[in-house]
């Protein structure tokens, strides 16, 4: 096996946000950066029918290794990148999880080292607001620049306790916070990557991240939109520019060689998992394992004018799918669909909190421009 480094530089389209367990964003996170290229390649993999409801339990891979019988069938295999990654195969783990790691094994995939490559690192270069209101009856936007504008409003404008004036205020606008301080800029990550990887899976991972997918959080306000500026290999203790790493075809066969009939070159590119559309409604749709791109014409072009048009887009569409579904079920399907920060209750599934469709802001031409990333079908994963 050979570990290779590989530096990538990254520039920051929208901000990145990498907090931690108490909401404070100081540092960019390897765990953070590492979660969100395994959660793509889960959502890839998936879609693409590389891995099924077999491989899941209660919407998460159920990938378990027992290292010391594992160990012990090495012995059969070899223990070079081949025989690893055949015993796993044979040990019935998934490519994510022999990818990135699974209890028992950490995977061929690992970051070394983080650093931002310019003067400025976090606070809120952009301007930010502190949050973003729609009413939801005419769709008009209030911005807050900063949170004591929101509470005078709120003050102002309802009454009774503080929490009964958050909820007036809740009932008639949708609103979205932007986490401050967050990272603009340019940094580097050097990665530590099995070499018989990259092709197949590194790089192909990287070119998909950097058009459609996002990094650490915060992605219902577009956070996470990144750009790869530069990849350098390390070569005789030197890192050496690399420039043909964008692909967009994933070389799954490599790793099926015995089943190269199901992995034909229509399912390994992008575009067997993608579909752009003009129909809101596919965006919404739970049921189809496919990625769905909606681009939106807007004279914007720069983040913030962007997102806030975005977000009353997605407010407005959120809205008028509550005003068409009246019963609670239905109510757990927007919930679904949009996000929530409600909390299941007690006797039904827990409502997931993040939103399936997602702001995506995108460089095309030299240009910011908008639209919407849909992965509304991952709600199907494991028979959720």
């Amino acid at each position: 096996m050979a570990n290779k480094p590989i530096k990538i530089t990254f520039k920051t389209l929208t901000p990145l946000w990498t907090g931690d367990a108490w909401g404070e964003n100081r540092e960019i996170r390897p765990s953070s950066i590492m979660g969100s290229l395994r959660f793509w390649f889960e959502v890839i993999c998936y879609f693409a029918k590389i891995t099924g409801d077999r491989n899941y339990e209660n919407g998460k891979l159920k990938d378990d290794l027992k290292s010391d019988e594992f160990k012990g069938k090495l012995l059969k295999y070899g223990a070079n990148f081949e025989g690893l990654d055949k015993a796993l195969a044979n040990w019935k783990i998934s490519l994510p999880s022999r990818v990135f790691g699974c209890t028992g094994w950490k995977g061929w995939v690992g970051v070394k080292r983080i650093e931002p490559i310019e003067d400025y690192c976090f606070g809120n270069k952009l301007n930010l607001p502190f949050g973003v209101a729609v009413k939801k009856d005419d769709n008009n936007i209030k911005i807050f620049q900063v949170k004591n504008e929101y509470n005078d409003f709120i003050n102002q404008n309802y009454s009774g306790s503080w929490r009964k004036k958050q909820k007036e205020f809740r009932k008639e606008y949708s609103i979205w916070y932007f986490a401050n301080p967050y990272f603009y800029g340019q940094f580097t990550v050097t990665f530590e990557v099995e070499e018989k990887i990259l092709e197949p899976i590194f790089y192909p991972l990287l070119a998909f991240i950097e058009k459609y997918g996002f990094l650490g959080g915060k992605w219902n306000i577009g956070y996470g939109r990144v750009k790869v500026e530069k990849i350098q290999i390390k070569e005789n203790k030197e890192f050496k520019d690399y420039s043909n790493w964008r692909q967009e075809k994933f070389g799954f066969s490599k790793f099926y060689k015995d089943k190269k009939d199901k992995f034909s070159n229509e399912k390994e590119i992008f575009s067997s998992f993608l579909q752009d559309t003009s129909n809101w409604g596919d965006l919404e749709n739970n049921k189809s394992k496919v990625i769905y791109l909606k681009k939106h014409n807007m004279k914007q072009n720069t983040y913030k004018d962007i997102i806030k048009e975005l977000i009353k887009i997605k407010s407005e569409k959120r809205f008028n799918l509550k005003s068409s579904r009246k019963n609670n079920m239905d109510d757990e399907f927007r919930h679904e669909i949009y996000g929530t920060v409600k909390k299941g209750k007690k006797e039904k599934i827990d409502v997931p909190q993040g939103s399936k469709i997602i702001p995506w802001i995108y460089e095309e031409n030299g240009q910011m421009k908008g639209g919407f990333v849909s992965i509304a079908g991952i709600l199907n994963m494991g028979g959720n």
